[in-house]
């Protein structure tokens, strides 16, 4: 062990190995270039290393290092762009393995709605009527809570005469607020900005008076496990995500659930064959109640902020079977809606089934627009951190 070694031999052994690496590497990037009798002489020179310091000969090996450091001085002349090629290398190489682990094993994701709830959480506004804190505090709730502070102040006031919807990418998206000749930034999107900011055309402000003052919640980052169902199918209970590309009214459509992205991540509750019954608040899966995931028992008895499974107004659902001439009422005990999934399918159904667009809209998911399993909930940091169940 080189524990116990003196340390003037731990030195040179440690300065020898490095040298080793130097010299193979300069020999594989020149050796197109060098003549046979240089390749030779460095092809030599490699090849005495490993004797000497399986033998530990710290004499030999030095004597090898200064015959290495001549040669190279003469063959490999240092350069100027030594460093940033091997930090370019190294950002290279980095950025290759990022872009496989990416492609082939976990994707990360962001949940961009409510659906999920409470199992996961999407971008999620709310009014405040407190000022943002200060800087440091601000930092703080993002980098651990994920939490933005907004305020947007008018400077003329007067009426709000429309908003317009726009986006920074497609994942920032914002509303402006015409009011006259000022336009005011919210970044929002318009639904949320009169549904959740209370904001509509013709509202009145004062010059000077708070348009918005808003916090965000950031919506939660998952990794996507891309291996697993390269090897078996989703189970029951699982979350997947999937895109929308072949999907009856959800390919190229710039939906609810969508935030500019073509992946939807849902909870699988039906495979192929299987016969589903929305009684609510419980889900069926062919006569009993649904298993494979915690969840399910919370929604049938509407505990944990779990609502419980809905059904959805007759003429947009898929396969329903409810009466149509009963007054619509999305938690009537007294009524069901039933589908069939489809050969190759899989049903996917939001946690926050209310307010979820998912199977009972547009039917089944193929198994071929699977993108992965709902693997880990990455950032931020709060009680939903870790495994997704």
């Amino acid at each position: 062990m080189n524990f116990f070694l003196p340390s003037k031999t731990k030195k040179v052994l440690a300065e020898s190995e490095l040298m080793q690496g130097s010299l193979q590497r300069n020999r594989i990037y020149a050796q197109d270039i060098l003549n046979a009798r240089d390749l030779e002489i460095i092809t030599n020179l490699e090849a005495r290393y490993p004797v000497l310091l399986k033998a530990r000969d710290v004499e030999g090996l030095e004597k090898l290092n200064k015959e290495v450091m001549k040669i190279g001085n003469k063959l490999f002349p240092p350069s100027p762009w030594d460093g940033w090629r091997e930090n370019v290398e190294v950002f290279v190489v980095a950025g290759i393995m990022a872009l496989a682990i990416r492609t082939f094993f976990l994707q990360p994701f962001k949940i961009p709605t409510g659906s999920m709830e409470p199992t996961l959480y999407g971008i999620e506004p709310k009014t405040s009527i407190e000022l943002p804190p200060n800087f440091l505090v601000q930092v703080y709730e993002f980098l651990i809570h994920g939490k933005t502070y907004s305020r947007v102040v008018t400077q003329h006031g007067g009426s709000i005469d429309s908003m317009t919807p726009g986006s920074f990418t497609i994942w920032l998206e914002y509303t402006d607020v015409h009011i006259g000749d000022e336009v005011d930034r919210i970044w929002i999107r318009p639904s949320d900005v009169r549904q959740k900011l209370h904001l509509m055309e013709g509202m009145e402000f004062q010059p000077g008076a708070v348009l918005a003052n808003y916090v965000t919640q950031t919506g939660d980052q998952v990794l996507v496990d891309k291996v697993t169902y390269n090897f078996r199918p989703p189970q029951r209970g699982e979350v997947i995500i999937f895109k929308t590309s072949g999907i009856p009214s959800l390919a190229n459509e710039r939906g609810p659930d969508q935030e500019g992205s073509e992946d939807f991540i849902k909870r699988c509750v039906g495979l192929a064959g299987d016969l589903i019954e929305v009684k609510p608040p419980v889900l069926d899966v062919n006569g009993k109640p649904a298993e494979g995931a915690p969840s399910f028992a919370k929604e049938f008895v509407q505990s944990d902020h779990y609502p419980g499974y809905s059904l959805v107004d007759y003429s947009e659902g898929t396969g329903v079977t409810r009466d149509p001439s009963r007054p619509f009422d999305p938690f009537d005990k007294d009524n069901a809606q039933t589908y069939y999934v489809p050969t190759d399918c899989y049903w996917a159904m939001g946690d926050n089934s209310p307010y979820s667009k998912d199977s009972r809209y547009w039917g089944g998911v193929p198994r071929q627009n699977l993108v992965g399993r709902g693997y880990f909930v990455f950032w931020p940091f709060t009680s939903r951190w870790g495994w997704i169940k």
